[in-house]
């Protein structure tokens, strides 16, 4: 059973992303993109599989920044910008601030992957609002609403597949 402010914070985050959906050519977008912003997970063991996502897809940008919690900072040793999510990035619904949205956008990246596999509202609504071109991220609730390319998770759920999945799906774009 869900709290009232999670109930409040997923309605909120679902009417917001709603008004702001765009229409694209995938095609081009991602084959053309060449800045990426890579949301990690906030859970240790998703974190640590979704790294392989990261270090297989960095090759494929000229600037690239990974976005992690302060408890997740020191894992994140990649050569890229590094922004890093305090407590102060959180409203008090649990969802991403106005500063950190602010941020993101900032840096007009061309494609957002939210590397999150389970439901991580905070997340999916930091990717659609980071305002990237295409926002990427894995089939779950509301996923439709969050992302223009939804990689499907396998029905056994493993999670290595699914990251496998997501690089193959950016291999078979980029490598045309």
């Amino acid at each position: 059973m869900i709290s009232i402010k999670t109930s409040l914070a997923i309605k909120y985050a679902l009417r917001r992303t709603r008004l702001s959906k765009k229409a694209i050519q995938f095609n081009d977008a991602i084959k053309l993109s060449e800045t990426a912003v890579f949301l990690m997970p906030r859970m240790s063991m998703e974190f640590y599989l979704a790294r392989s996502v990261v270090e297989s897809l960095m090759r494929y940008f000229r600037r690239a920044a990974i976005v992690v919690t302060e408890n997740m900072r020191e894992l994140a040793t990649y050569k890229s910008e590094v922004i890093v999510i305090t407590q102060s990035d959180q409203s008090w619904l649990g969802l991403p601030s106005r500063d950190l949205i602010s941020r993101l956008r900032n840096e007009h990246y061309d494609l957002a992957f939210d590397l999150t596999f389970s439901d991580d509202v905070f997340m999916s609504y930091l990717s659609r609002k980071s305002d990237a071109k295409v926002c990427a991220g894995f089939s779950k609730t509301n996923g439709d609403h969050f992302y223009d390319l939804l990689i499907k998770v396998p029905e056994n759920g493993e999670m290595k597949k699914a990251y496998d999945s997501l690089i193959n799906t950016i291999k078979m774009f980029k490598e045309k």
